[in-house]
């Protein structure tokens, strides 16, 4: 006996296309995504949002996990005043990231650098999501495969237990159970 209810053809082709198309959708919306932010370098963007985008970026020296564009410490100020003045003199942004590391360490970027030990923390996330997925998807397989055992399992044991009951019922010299069923027809 299968525990799951089945489905006709027509209900798995129309799932699996919504499925699919779902699946498409989300592709060109990553595709798009991905060619739009391609397309934006600093030359696009104003001095003032470069501004905002290079305080967003640096953290405050002096507050615990706030960048310099979220903190209202005086050095905070300051440096948001160093960012403008630099960008205003015609520095890149990395020019400006590279000005504050020297001065102030790594520590100073929002974001670590892609390279090095610190790969691991742009890496580590990737394959802790991608493990608890084969996880759960191995789980649920499992889980599936144990209902179908426990289902035949249940079956093979109901049979078992009614050749258990009638070779007990000959030891005893008892009635088997077919013998009081025709007993009780002959009552009647």
């Amino acid at each position: 006996m299968d525990v799951r209810s089945p489905i006709s053809r027509t209900e798995w082709a129309s799932s699996f296309f919504y499925v699919r198309k779902s699946a498409w959708l989300l592709g060109m919306l990553i595709a798009v995504s991905v060619a739009l932010s391609g397309c934006l370098t600093e030359d696009d963007l104003s001095l003032e949002q470069r501004s905002h985008q290079l305080a967003s970026e640096l953290m405050c020296p002096v507050c615990d996990g706030q960048t310099i564009d979220g903190s209202n410490a005086q050095i905070s100020q300051d440096m948001r005043a160093k960012v403008d003045e630099l960008l205003i003199s015609g520095k890149t942004n990395s020019e400006i990231k590279d000005y504050f590391v020297v001065r102030y360490g790594e520590e100073i970027l929002a974001a670590p650098s892609r390279s090095g030990f610190n790969m691991l923390a742009w890496i580590a996330p990737i394959v802790i999501v991608a493990g608890a997925l084969a996880i759960a998807l191995w789980t649920i397989r499992n889980m599936r495969r144990s209902t179908d055992q426990l289902v035949a399992s249940t079956e093979q044991s109901t049979q078992s237990i009614d050749e258990f009951l009638e070779q007990v019922d000959r030891d005893l010299g008892g009635p088997s159970p077919r013998s009081t069923e025709n007993t009780e027809d002959m009552k009647d």
